[in-house]
């Protein structure tokens, strides 16, 4: 009787032991499992986080190239125009040797297309390097934008700040105020407003910056459907600078005749 039950307690400590290895078995494939789910999902999230900021990369370099080839058109196509003008003006001084008056002329002639050249020159540096916003920070650049702008499109725009200053590094001014100009611009071009209107103010290290304006709206989910299709870098442009500013853009119509663009930034990164 006695063996008996030696047997059935010794077999019920095997039992035992063996349905702890099991559970313990059981808990570590389930540890290793789950490891080796977690490295499979964080290898997946590293992917795409490479492509993403590879796919960033790319459209820098392409906006890069772009603003490039502005600039580049703007050299051949303007001042190569003016000194080829100037070069024939040089033949006709030539021909014309001895006619003071005829001289006079083309001289008179030279010097406008020379002061016409300056403008130009001046201009393509202001678009690379705006002078009002490197001396005197963002708000006072962005004042300078909404005249230039006002001037040249004939529209109304109005400019409110809460500050005079914002306290932002330089590169991160020059960022925002390129992102800026490209939405305004992208506005009077595509939506024809008959008014704009510039917000700014600063909210818990966070800058906000909302443009009003009573064109034709549209929304973010569409600006990025746009950007996937376009042909052109205009809405790209806009998207990709505001992720290299990590910055928030969102485009919203408000009413029948009120849509707005929000840009929401920290201040520092």
């Amino acid at each position: 009787m006695e063996s008996k039950t030696e047997i059935n307690f010794t077999l019920l400590i095997i039992l035992g032991t063996m349905g702890v290895f099991i559970l313990i078995s059981a808990i570590i494939s389930f540890v290793l499992l789950y490891q080796k789910r977690m490295l499979a999902n964080k290898k997946d999230r590293s992917e795409m986080e490479r492509s993403h900021q590879k796919q960033l990369l790319d459209n820098s370099l392409e906006i890069a190239e772009y603003e490039r080839q502005k600039i580049a058109a703007n050299l051949h196509d303007e001042i190569g125009i003016i000194l080829s003008v100037l070069k024939l003006n040089l033949s006709r001084i030539k021909k014309n040797a001895g006619k003071p008056e005829a001289i006079d002329e083309i001289i008179s002639e030279s010097n406008e297309q020379i002061d016409s050249s300056i403008e130009i020159v001046r201009q393509i540096h202001r678009d690379i390097m705006p002078p009002t916003l490197m001396k005197a920070g963002f708000i006072k650049g962005m004042k300078e934008l909404c005249r230039q702008l006002s001037v040249s499109s004939g529209l109304q725009i109005r400019f409110n700040s809460d500050d005079e200053s914002v306290a932002m590094e330089k590169i991160r001014e020059l960022q925002l105020y390129r992102l800026t100009k490209e939405v305004l611009n992208n506005i009077v071009r595509h939506a024809k407003p008959r008014f704009v209107e510039i917000n700014i103010y600063v909210k818990e290290n966070r800058l906000n910056l909302l443009i009003l304006h009573n064109g034709s709206g549209i929304s973010t989910e569409e600006i990025k459907e746009k950007a996937k299709i376009s042909k052109g870098l205009g809405l790209k442009s806009i998207l990709t600078r505001s992720e290299l500013l990590n910055a928030k853009i969102d485009f919203s119509i408000l009413g029948a005749e009120t849509s707005q663009v929000k840009i929401e930034m920290g201040l520092s990164e």
